[in-house]
């Protein structure tokens, strides 16, 4: 679990209240936390290849103690999933693409495509008007994933606020986007619109504060690879997230039940 910007990881994780999640369906949560050394603000530095790239930076950091912790308890390497808000959401995708050995599926919650970004000044400049196309992003993410010769699916569950102006809705509409692409060609290493950014299944629900529209990107068995959740008049907050949080909409829906429902029916060897 990557925190955003102006966070800490104590705070992120009392904010989304994964740790209750945890404990009701068994399983084991990091929270890796940035420091002000390296971002003046706390954020994961997404943008910059150096961070992103596989062996390099924060995202060897961050897979390291993926590693280490699967390793130190035990548990489950093919059922291992990441998730974060804001800038840590930014850092998913990417992690996703340069580590699929070590990842079976991610959530990008208020965040961005893969490499939506090359400079500090491009990152902000992406999140108010997006990156570059997401065709052209979930193919660099592919491409990355053979030149590590692991081409596994990435199964993506995408939330985002209608009303975020901090990092923009436009960039949930193309992770989501990416995220289709990317496995579109995982599947078959063709790009055959097997799957696409066409949703196969469209739902609107409501929650104590917030209504919304979940979309649903089906494999060619059927099943929900990809989803978007986009959260009608939300800002830049966890979905659901605790009451008083700096970074949460309390009354959204689960968006820390609703990932982990996602991510179990995924390993990585699917």
């Amino acid at each position: 679990m990557l925190h955003g910007c102006s966070q800490t990881a104590d705070q992120f994780r009392e904010e989304t209240q994964m740790n209750a999640v945890a404990d009701r369906e068994g399983f084991a949560v990091i929270y890796p936390d940035q420091y002000n050394a390296r971002n003046t603000y706390q954020c994961w530095n997404w943008y910059y290849d150096a961070n992103t790239t596989r062996g390099d930076g924060e995202a060897a950091v961050i897979a390291g103690m993926t590693q280490e912790t699967v390793e130190a308890e035990g548990l489950d390497p093919e059922r291992v999933y990441i998730a974060g808000l804001s800038a840590g959401a930014a850092m998913v995708p990417n992690m996703l693409a340069e580590y699929a050995d070590i990842y079976a599926a991610g959530g990008i919650h208020s965040g961005l495509e893969y490499d939506a970004a090359e400079t500090s000044y491009g990152g902000t400049m992406a999140m108010t008007y997006g990156g570059p196309d997401p065709q052209d992003q979930g193919t660099q993410a592919y491409e990355a994933m053979e030149d590590y010769g692991i081409t596994s699916n990435l199964p993506t569950i995408v939330f985002h606020g209608t009303d975020d102006t901090t990092v923009y809705p436009i960039n949930g509409h193309q992770a989501t986007e990416q995220a289709t692409q990317t496995n579109d060609l995982a599947t078959d290493d063709t790009d055959d619109d097997g799957m696409d950014y066409d949703a196969d299944a469209v739902n609107d629900g409501y929650s104590d504060s917030y209504s919304y529209t979940s979309y649903e990107y089906h494999d060619e068995n059927g099943r929900s690879m990809v989803e978007k959740w986009m959260v009608d008049g939300m800002g830049h907050a966890w979905s659901g997230g605790a009451s008083g949080g700096e970074y949460t909409a309390p009354g959204g829906p689960n968006a820390s039940q609703i990932m982990w429902d996602f991510f179990k029916g995924w390993t990585r060897s699917e």
